[in-house]
């Protein structure tokens, strides 16, 4: 870290830009596939500023640097050469799960890394580092966290720190033992939202709407046990007692033990911890959607096909109608059957000459299938038939056929060379076969066995899915 320095020069960001170009001079990018570019950006490049993510606050200047340079890696540009993005960079970096590549929105995550000290200042109370923050500005009510900085001198990095507060304690509930450390009225101790959101009204009329759980407990003469002490600024109307009713049977069935420390709990996972992943999701606030991920991910094939796999089902690769799109002047044929427009869908499904393919693939498996209309719809329907029931070679046939269609669109396009559907189909059952091979779903030593096992494959796996289907 370099100590001493302005936390805001964007000058102590220059070791980092400069370790991220000297990776980049030497990796020979033009001969890198898409698949290759990938893994060096989610294994190397997206990890060198994190030690200084974890502390400083990047400002957006530089966010925007670093992100360039990761999305002109992956997508292959740069000053001499322009390649065109095949999908949205805010798309790019979404979870896996839900249709991105799980690269890491870098101001995003740099908050995500900047919550932890905030998290770990109200969990670790007796720590030096806490302890001399907590004296500097000074404790906000429970001692969660420090009051919010003002001041223009003293430590800028604390200061930007403490503004992520208000993220990271929304995702917090709190459980109270003697409650000395948790505010009745501000605190979602109860549930997940505070009383004075739940019961505005009453919390307008609380006297003390600073006031601690402890606060507001006394204990009972003879050891009649804990009770609620409450004190308003007036008497309630009869139309408001009806709802106070409802407030005191909400807080009588919580009234805390008395035992214990007060704790935090994380909302956003199982464990209750803090953990960077789960809130640099919250951040991102990414769409819920389906996507058929481990059609794409979970399937042992060449890292290049899947990334195919994956822009082909976001329908991102360059088809001429997405050409056309970004404003080319080309008739739109589909130069494989020179009968339709050509549309990632239409390529890779619909075709003729794709039809083929299918066909001879829906023979070895002694398949009758119909065909869905999107990419996405296979990829879904294509694992959950033989695909769940531990066939990895029917997982690999969807990535290969596409692949095999794609380069053959590729070679006609660009050499001008064609090849007979009949020389694609063995292609396709050879080129299965050594993925099968080299992966591990056979254990075959010739074609001829492999296409044989196929058949027995399928015969097993029916038998296993219905006896599944009987069973449930």
């Amino acid at each position: 870290m370099p100590l001493g320095a302005h936390f805001k020069d964007a000058s102590i960001w220059n070791p980092n830009l400069e370790r991220v170009e000297k990776k980049l001079a030497g990796w020979k990018r033009l001969y890198l596939s898409k698949g290759g570019r990938l893994t060096l950006l989610k294994s190397t490049l997206s990890s060198l500023p994190t030690y200084y993510l974890s502390l400083f606050t990047i400002s957006q200047h530089i966010a925007n640097r670093l992100e360039r340079i990761q999305r002109n890696f992956l997508w292959g540009s740069s000053n001499d050469v322009f390649r065109y993005p095949l999908v949205a960079w805010d798309k790019v970096v979404w979870p896996v799960e839900i249709g991105g590549l799980g690269i890491q929105k870098i101001g995003l995550f740099n908050q995500a890394l900047l919550g932890k000290w905030l998290w770990r200042f109200g969990k670790e109370v007796t720590h030096l580092l806490r302890q001399v923050i907590a004296t500097k500005y000074g404790e906000d009510s429970g001692g969660w966290c420090t009051r919010v900085v003002r001041g223009t001198h003293g430590c800028g990095l604390w200061k930007n720190i403490r503004k992520g507060a208000d993220n990271v304690f929304s995702h917090v509930v709190y459980v109270a033992g003697e409650g000395n450390r948790i505010r009745f009225w501000h605190d979602p101790w109860s549930g997940p939202t505070p009383l004075k959101e739940l019961y505005p009204e009453l919390f307008a009329c609380a006297v003390a709407q600073e006031a601690l759980i402890s606060d507001m407990i006394i204990f009972a003469p003879d050891e009649g046990g804990r009770s609620w002490n409450f004190h308003f600024r007036r008497n309630f109307n009869e139309w408001e007692l009806r709802r106070f009713y409802s407030f005191y049977g909400h807080v009588s069935a919580r009234i805390p033990s008395g035992e214990g420390e007060d704790i935090l709990i994380w909302q956003l996972n199982r464990s209750g911890v803090f953990d960077v992943r789960s809130f640099y999701i919250a951040l991102l606030k990414a769409p819920s959607v389906s996507f058929p991920w481990q059609s794409i991910w979970c399937v042992k094939v060449p890292k290049m096909v899947s990334f195919i796999l994956w822009t082909a089902a976001r329908g991102g690769i360059l088809t001429i109608d997405n050409l056309v799109k970004k404003n080319l002047s080309l008739v739109n044929w589909c130069c494989l059957c020179r009968c339709d427009e050509e549309t990632v869908d239409h390529l890779l499904i619909h075709c003729k000459f794709a039809s083929g393919l299918w066909s001879e693939v829906l023979i070895m498996f002694r398949v009758q299938w119909v065909m869905p209309d999107t990419i996405v719809s296979l990829l879904f329907a294509w694992r959950n038939w033989l695909g769940t029931y531990s066939s990895k070679v029917w997982n690999l046939v969807l990535a290969c056929l596409m692949w095999l269609v794609w380069k053959e669109r590729n070679v006609r396009t660009f050499e001008d060379v064609e090849s007979p559907l009949d020389k694609l189909k063995t292609l396709l059952a050879r080129t299965l076969f050594e993925w099968s091979r080299i992966w591990g779903p056979t254990h075959c030593s010739s074609l001829s066995d492999f296409l044989n096992s196929l058949v027995f494959l399928y015969d097993l796996t029916v038998s296993v899915s219905r006896a599944v289907c009987f069973h449930q």
